[in-house]
């Protein structure tokens, strides 16, 4: 867990936060293993805390929008979410581990009292919310590339963490996705995406 909380603590939104702020975060985390192929949060649920990667990779995938529809984002090793139920909403999709993943979880409650206390610890969640968000619209702008080609080149940028990001990853040298999940993501069929891979290496 330590290298994985070295992960957590000098990447993505946290690493911006106040040191107070990030250490009782640090603190907070309660640490679990999941498999490859493991549900990890789910979307409509209205429980649950703040989710990290301090270890793998993850799958985000829609729960709104057409139904069946596969990823569209991957979570790389500092990476948040789950503020949705924080907010008194829902979740809006759903996330399974990709690799086997060691993750982080700081309880809702916990940080609910947090912020009852420290009212201005919500520009940090705010700083978290603005990175989804950003991710979020990246997302939808690479769908819009009407040239296949692009598209499939800034989604691949996208989902290995070097494109459409508020605050830096240090990022893995490679990352898990298959052509089924690539073609998912760019609205493309596979044997489109096969031919696009060949021509791109």
């Amino acid at each position: 867990q330590q290298s994985a909380i070295a992960t957590i603590a000098n990447n993505g939104w946290l690493a911006s936060c106040s040191a107070d702020f990030r250490e009782w975060m640090i603190a907070n985390l309660a640490w679990q293993d999941f498999s490859a192929g493991s549900g990890i949060s789910h979307g409509g649920d209205d429980e649950g805390g703040l989710f990290c990667v301090g270890e793998g990779q993850v799958a985000f995938v829609a729960s709104i929008g057409s139904p069946g529809a596969g990823m569209g984002h991957i979570g790389l090793p500092g990476t948040w979410w789950g503020h949705g139920p924080l907010m008194g909403g829902r979740r809006v999709g759903s996330v399974v581990a990709s690799t086997d993943v060691v993750c982080g979880n700081v309880r809702q409650s916990a940080l609910r009292a947090r912020l009852a206390g420290h009212p201005g610890d919500w520009e940090a969640i705010s700083r978290g919310i603005a990175e989804l968000f950003v991710m979020s619209a990246g997302a939808h702008a690479d769908l819009l590339i009407p040239d296949s080609r692009r598209r499939v080149a800034a989604t691949l940028l996208r989902i290995g963490g070097r494109r459409h990001r508020l605050y830096r990853l240090a990022l893995p040298a490679t990352f898990v996705c298959s052509q089924d999940a690539l073609a998912s993501a760019t609205a493309l069929s596979r044997n489109t995406i096969g031919k696009i891979l060949r021509d791109l290496v």
